[in-house]
């Protein structure tokens, strides 16, 4: 055909999505036919990424010939998550670095079932971002800088395709709860922010909400019976983010840490446990940075079993020795609770 091998043999530029897209509709040259017959990488990427910002139906194409069982789809799958990867990487960066939310514009050209499978890819690049991965260390320092940062972001493309991301809760506490309990790679930031956006969400969804009542108990749990201190971490972590978008899950932090923490003896909890758990917190007391957060736990009272009330105090006071600690070295705390350094 002279029409398709001309376009073939044309340097691509800014109107050559159009009419390849012409020519798709027309049975000539298909996205995928065309994608596979480059043999430039660079170029490929320019034009997946052309892809991402106009002609939506043949990035739609192409999602569906990756999902094709032969040689070929196994190529284009490939090449669709390095796109996608880069893209979400260049979007963390500057995000509006592309004019609108492709995985809304798919909607048209995609039935439900394809669509998923695109928004599960994404969810998954995006959890899974090694350079994004951070410790629970990390998380408890930075986690209000981290809301806040992605709060910043809701009205721009990211925002966008963070909340077309989002599945219902309980495949979304399902995939978090995998990725957790196997030590892999999972950006916390993101983990927390979809965390997040799902407790804002649920509404009086009694299933969802009763499954992140179980997932924090059962966290405890897993905390006690192993002495883990990273169990502790994300089960504090978890509970600050639902407990600071939506208080009709867990109630308020206070409230929250009141009936797990200050009321752990109740509930058959041995006394070395209970030493461990404040032992615990105690060690996890460096990467404080709330000022809310420890002024709840340094006033909450805790029950403790006989002979331990003085480790209780103890704690206490050394939570209020982080809070003095922290405004000797910061001058202004924000609403939320963030800590602003002087320089």
């Amino acid at each position: 055909n002279i029409v398709k091998e001309t376009f073939l043999k044309q340097e691509w530029n800014i109107g050559s999505a159009h009419v390849l897209a012409m020519l798709q509709d027309a049975g000539i040259l298909t996205a995928s036919e065309f994608i596979l017959s480059l043999a430039c990488p660079d170029l490929t990427q320019q034009i997946m990424n052309d892809l991402l910002e106009t002609e939506y139906s043949l990035l739609a194409h192409l999602v569906k010939f990756a999902f094709k069982d032969n040689h070929l789809s196994v190529t284009l799958t490939k090449l669709l998550q390095e796109c996608f990867s880069g893209l979400l990487n260049d979007l963390k960066d500057n995000p509006n670095i592309i004019p609108c939310n492709y995985l809304a514009e798919l909607k048209a050209y995609l039935p439900s079932e394809e669509l998923a499978l695109v928004r599960n890819e994404h969810l998954q690049l995006l959890l899974m971002d090694p350079d994004q991965s951070g410790s629970l260390d990390e998380a408890i320092r930075e986690q209000d800088r981290w809301r806040t940062e992605l709060e910043e972001i809701k009205d721009t493309v990211l925002g966008s395709m963070l909340r077309e991301v989002l599945p219902n809760g309980t495949c979304l506490l399902a995939l978090l709860k995998k990725m957790l309990d196997s030590c892999g790679i999972i950006s916390l930031k993101y983990a927390l922010h979809l965390m997040r956006s799902l407790s804002k969400r649920v509404g009086d969804d009694n299933d969802n909400i009763r499954a992140m009542k179980e997932w924090m108990k059962t966290l405890f749990t897993e905390t006690v019976a192993t002495g883990l201190k990273s169990k502790l971490q994300l089960m504090l972590v978890l509970a600050r983010e639902i407990c600071s978008a939506n208080q009709h899950v867990l109630g308020s932090y206070s409230v929250w840490y009141k009936q797990t923490i200050g009321e752990m003896k109740y509930g058959g909890m041995k006394k070395d446990q209970f030493l461990r758990m404040l032992e615990m917190l105690t060690e996890i007391l460096p990467s404080e940075t709330n000022l809310e957060v420890l002024k709840a736990h340094s006033t909450i009272g805790i029950s403790a079993p006989i002979r331990c009330n003085e480790y209780v105090l103890n704690y206490k006071q050394l939570c209020r020795a982080r809070i003095a600690e922290l405004h000797t070295l910061y001058t202004q705390v924000d609403a939320n609770g963030s800590i602003i350094i002087d320089d």
